[in-house]
């Protein structure tokens, strides 16, 4: 098809070339946003590892996520909470938040790791333990509200069963103020139960990879269709 010929049969076609011409540029822009987003959580998980092989530093209320903490204080096993729906080599569960009383009065939520349901959803597991002063090294964590399907504490007496691991919703269940975060305490500690290994994120760079390679790919359909439909035309 001549230049002239071409010209031509875009004017033809205006509706056409304009409705093909915004759907590739839009495809290549999104592709090349999931590019970026992938090289971003590229950078993030070197911090990640870079932060979990260093050693840990004394807790704060300024301490950085994924960073590596210790803190001495005690367990409060009277006021726990069950996040409900932990679901862990194909068996369902909880995660166990306990707080931990540090500086006299100051409390953090502790995740102490997974531990399996009951027979029944009101047969609640056995977490409660008899609490003594000790150091903690664990992983700050501020997990988000994420989507919720209904109440996000489902239970009035202790432990609390909930739905949620956002600290601003469980902070609600307690008379004294709670940090802003949750530590993860490492495998093999004391009270820990079984490990569950942190994700930074649900979703990895290759994923973003993957969702990129499909937009090129959708643009590079698109422009085919449209180069097909135009020599029918002629």
């Amino acid at each position: 098809m001549t230049k002239f010929k071409l010209k031509q049969s875009l004017k033809a076609n205006k509706l056409l070339t304009i409705f093909s011409t915004f759907f590739v540029v839009a495809f290549i822009l999104l592709g090349v946003w999931q590019v970026e987003r992938a090289a971003n959580k590229l950078d993030l998980l070197n911090a990640f590892d870079l932060e979990q092989k260093s050693p840990p530093n004394r807790l704060s209320a300024s301490s950085k996520d994924w960073s590596r903490v210790f803190v001495d204080g005690i367990f409060d096993v009277s006021n726990q909470i069950l996040i409900d729906n932990q679901i862990h080599n194909g068996k369902v569960g909880y995660k166990i938040f306990t707080p931990f009383i540090y500086n006299d009065s100051q409390r953090v939520l502790v995740d102490r790791g997974w531990i399996s349901q009951g027979k029944t959803r009101a047969d609640l597991p056995r977490i409660s333990f008899t609490p003594k002063t000790s150091r903690i090294v664990a992983t700050v964590t501020r997990p988000e509200l994420g989507v919720l399907a209904g109440s996000e504490i489902l239970s009035d007496s202790w432990p609390k069963v909930s739905q949620t691991k956002s600290v601003e919703i469980l902070s609600s269940v307690f008379e004294e103020p709670i940090l802003d975060m949750v530590l993860v305490l490492d495998p093999g500690s004391a009270r820990a139960t079984e490990y569950i290994q942190i994700k930074p994120f649900a979703i990895t760079p290759v994923k973003h990879y993957g969702y990129a390679m499909q937009w090129f790919t959708m643009s590079i359909v698109l422009f085919g269709m449209f180069l097909y439909a135009l020599k029918r035309e002629k």
